[in-house]
């Protein structure tokens, strides 16, 4: 007998033919395999024909012959709505390429908008339940029929088959079904009915090929079968996820009605289903209603107001979500724990978290059980807003209601904690974890080594690389792009590279992210010419390229002052057809404007335009300040309406480099004018605005009027920062007024606000330039105390002071003290110490420090030159 072979290569389609000869024979079989109904290239199998004696009895199975009422509709997914919770911490493993070391806090959210495995589930039930026959087994007598066609004794076996198959959804194993399928209905002669067709639709939608779909949809029109919605749903399933919405909705509303099928709760979900993916929250809506109108067998049930609910909680409408949240109970319609998820979720991220801890109570109350998903979206809400506590609490809350916690519940804790600052806590977290039997996963590792790097400890971001792989956890590329990065912004550039190689030497691929961390890190530490070879290399390596690659290197030469290099690169980015995208153009628009070529920067400006590329604000906003520092201020004008004219609306940044453009420029009048016109146009004025409002007063010595401005900002609830409070600490010092500049600083601490180093800089600098030199000392020592860390500045200001008021020993013993504590000294230090040293007549001394200083690396400046040649001529008139 002829052995059919099975293949799971997939070829394209060519045509359908709708009869055969009957008499042809089983050896016709093979040699028209490249003429059958629907053409594969099927190799040969090398094993010999079957020689069999009787006809072989395919593989048991317990499975009911499909009726009418379970032919035709995709089966749903298993409910998953526990495993399938990766949340947004899994996500942001996928989301790495375009994100572009994007954030680890989006892994582990949108939980309940994962749990469509119920959803879709629940609804499949309405028409067909699962076969018991597994995948495996459903395989096993695919291969069978293959290898023996002629068993196939009837369409009813054959169905079993597509049925079986369909529920499988073992898509390389589809190419093999239409082999049988013409050998059934060409050699063998045996008639599709209903079911045949109804499987065959559903087998084209899961393989995206609607065209042979539509075509059974003719045979079974044809030949005059009946038709139901259940032989619609894969169509729409396959036209809403294939970008053909519109299509789908003329299925549903047009065609279907037209040939005398009734559209049931599952069309119309699946169709709600896919204008929300799309965004059309308000078409969805209207079909919503008109089920809701049409009422009888469409009558909404609890999955399809769970689905438009989940939508409008997406879209941040909720007053519509509980509105039909209340509609439900008066439709008779009970909420699930998928619909309260939904609404929890909304709640969350709109900030209201005691509503939504109310909502988990109302649920509880209305015997509606919470899952670990509830949980996890609540307690993921309360970390993200500060309320690290309280979701600690709801943890032990859980736990002892008998809700057990996933590794996605750890996970969303851990990072934020983490985002907190709290790592020792982090890390307990993780050991109580493991001793509560939930093993970490490689997304727990990479949040924990982020929330180490980001805080500094490399070492010990190090040891758990080490502890994980102990552990049995193998890293990812995360991993690696994390730790890279944090050695990067901790200037181990060396370390970093040796990662690299490391990485690679364990067989792990580094991707564009891993690149492009490095060569932003080379840039920002002036190492350009690394960076352009490291971009050669993943060229010759064969690394797919990406514009934020072109776009890391464009902004390094910039900012390095080669412009004509990162002009250079630009056509070379896009001859190797990687197209910029506005980010590339902005970066280059501001090193033009701050190299001076504001012409140029304009004439980028139309070029992006005449090459259908959209400026945005931040274009437009680059461009104004440089205009407003080149003193250009009537061209700046001039921008901002030329980009409302073209619908570009200017933010509150745009307004504000305008407003500090017009008072440098002693524009008071209209500076003033253009903040309420800012205002009239909606766009409250922020911190920044105060700012340099307050900077503009106390330069003009308008101390009191920006003290008012300060209450003003408080009252109308705009929250002062750091650097509203050093604008005024800082006026109050220059002009001797250092204790009320002390009670600010009081104000400022009791209020929240804390001083960073320039606010101590201030008043050290103040307090010596007033002589107060013991003073400025006990604050360098109380700041240390506070757990600020002083700067260069810092002990420059001090040395400076010391050396001002005749202390040189003691100077020089702060730069001692100062280079033992781990600060590096500049140029601007030693000029301040060689100058006190000439001017107490030490000239050997100011000599040997000069030479202290090139041996440390430091190049004398122009400055440093001045100083010599003033105090050695000083020097010898002193001596004549």
């Amino acid at each position: 007998m002829f052995k059919m072979v099975h293949t799971s290569s997939l070829t394209p389609f060519s045509s359908l033919s709708p009869t055969a000869s009957q008499s042809q024979s089983q050896t016709s079989l093979a040699s028209r395999h490249s003429l059958c109904l629907v053409c594969y290239s099927i190799p040969q199998s090398k094993s010999q024909p079957h020689r069999i004696t009787k006809k072989p009895k395919p593989p048991s199975t317990t499975t009911n012959y499909p009726s009418k009422s379970n032919l035709g509709e995709i089966p749903m997914k298993p409910s998953q709505d526990h495993c399938k919770q990766k949340g947004k911490l899994e996500q942001e493993e996928g989301k790495q390429h375009c994100k572009q070391k994007g954030k680890l806090e989006q892994e582990d959210g949108k939980q309940h908008c994962k749990q469509k495995g119920k959803l879709e589930q629940e609804e499949g039930k309405q028409h067909r339940k699962a076969g018991s026959i597994s995948t495996q087994e459903a395989i096993k007598r695919l291969h069978f029929y293959l290898d023996f066609p002629d068993t196939l004794a009837s369409i009813r076996e054959f169905n079993q088959l597509l049925s079986d198959m369909v529920h499988a959804k073992t898509l390389r194993h589809y190419p093999s079904i239409f082999s049988l399928y013409n050998h059934l209905t060409q050699t063998l002669g045996i008639s599709p009915d209903k079911y045949t067709y109804g499987n065959m639709i559903n087998i084209c939608a899961q393989m995206n090929r609607l065209n042979l779909a539509f075509m059974f949809l003719g045979r079974l029109l044809k030949e005059g079968h009946k038709l139901d919605a259940i032989t619609f749903t894969p169509l729409l399933k396959c036209l809403c996820s294939g970008d053909r919405i519109w299509e789908a909705a003329a299925m549903l509303l047009h065609k279907m009605p037209k040939l005398g099928v009734v559209p049931d709760k599952c069309s119309y979900n699946i169709l709600i289903k896919g204008l929300l993916s799309y965004g059309k929250t308000e078409l969805a809506l209207q079909l919503f209603f008109k089920m809701v109108k049409t009422g009888g067998e469409c009558k909404p049930n609890v999955f399809i107001y769970t689905t438009i609910i989940d939508g409008l909680c997406k879209e941040s409408d909720l007053t519509k979500a509980f509105g039909l949240y209340r509609q439900m109970y008066s439709m008779g319609v009970k909420p699930n724990t998928v619909t309260y998820n939904s609404l929890i979720d909304g709640v969350c991220k709109d900030g209201a978290l005691d509503r939504a801890e109310k909502l988990l109570l109302t649920m509880v109350n209305e015997g509606v059980d919470p899952d670990v998903v509830t949980y996890n979206i609540l307690i993921d809400g309360l970390c993200k807003h500060g309320e690290i506590e309280r979701a600690m609490e709801l943890l032990h809350n859980m736990k002892s209601g008998g809700h057990e916690p996933n590794v996605v519940t750890y996970n969303i804790l851990i990072d934020g904690l983490c985002k907190h600052g709290e790592i020792e806590r982090a890390m307990e977290l993780l050991h109580s974890m493991k001793s509560g039997g939930h093993e970490p996963n490689v997304v727990t590792y990479n949040i924990l080594i982020d929330g180490l790097c980001k805080h500094g400890e490399i070492e010990r971001a190090m040891e758990l690389l080490h502890s994980m792989k102990s552990e049995g956890h193998e890293p990812n590329v995360v991993t690696y792009n994390i730790l890279i990065d944090g050695l990067c912004k901790h200037g181990e550039i060396e370390r970093a590279m040796e990662l690299l190689h490391r990485v690679k030497s364990e067989g792990h691929e580094p991707d564009v992210v891993t690149y492009n961390i490095l060569i932003d890190g080379l840039c920002k530490h002036g190492e350009i010419e690394r960076a352009m070879e490291l971009l050669h290399r993943m060229k010759s390596e064969g690394t797919k390229l990406d514009v934020v690659t072109y776009s890391i290197l464009i902004d390094g030469l910039c900012k390095h002052g080669e412009i004509e290099r990162a002009m250079e690169l630009l056509h070379s980015m896009k001859s190797e057809g990687h197209e910029p995208n506005v980010v590339t153009y902005n970066i280059l628009i501001d090193g033009l404007c701050k190299h001076g070529e504001i012409e140029r920067a304009m004439e980028l400006l139309h070029r992006v335009k005449s090459e259908g590329h959209k400026p945005n604000v931040m274009t437009y906003s680059i461009l104004i300040d440089g205009l407003c520092k080149h003193g250009e201020i009537e061209r700046a004008m001039e921008l901002l309406h030329s980009m409302k004219s073209e619908g570009h609306e200017p933010n509150v940044v745009t307004y504000n480099i305008l407003i500090d453009g017009l008072f440098k420029h002693g524009e008071i009048e209209r500076a003033m004018e253009l903040l309420h016109c800012m205002k009239s146009e909606g766009h409250e004025p922020d911190v920044v605005t105060y700012n340099i409002l307050m900077d503009f007063l106390c330069k003009h010595g308008e101390i009191e009027r920006a003290m008012e401005l300060l209450h003003s900002m408080k009252s109308e609830g705009h929250e002062p920062n750091v650097v509203t409070y050093n604008i005024l600490i800082d006026f109050l010092c220059k002009h001797g007024e250092i204790e009320r500049a002390m009670e600010l600083l009081h104000s400022m601490k009791s209020e929240g606000h804390e001083p960073n180093v320039v606010t101590y800089n201030i008043f050290i600098d103040g307090l010596c330039k007033h002589g107060e030199i013991e003073r400025a000392m006990e604050l360098l020592h109380r700041m240390k105390s506070e757990g600020h860390k002083p700067n260069v500045v810092t002990y420059s200001i001090l040395i400076d002071g010391l050396c001002k008021h005749g202390e040189i020993e003691r100077a020089m013993e702060l730069l001692h003290s100062m280079k033992s504590e781990g600060h590096e000294p500049n140029v601007v230090t030693y000029n301040i110490l060689i100058d006190g040293l000439f001017k107490h007549g030490e000239i050997e001394r100011a000599m040997e420090l000069l030479h202290c200083m090139k041996s440390e690396g430091h190049e004398p400046d122009v400055l440093t030159y001045s100083i010599l040649i003033d105090g050695l001529c000083k020097n010898v008139e002193f001596e004549r």
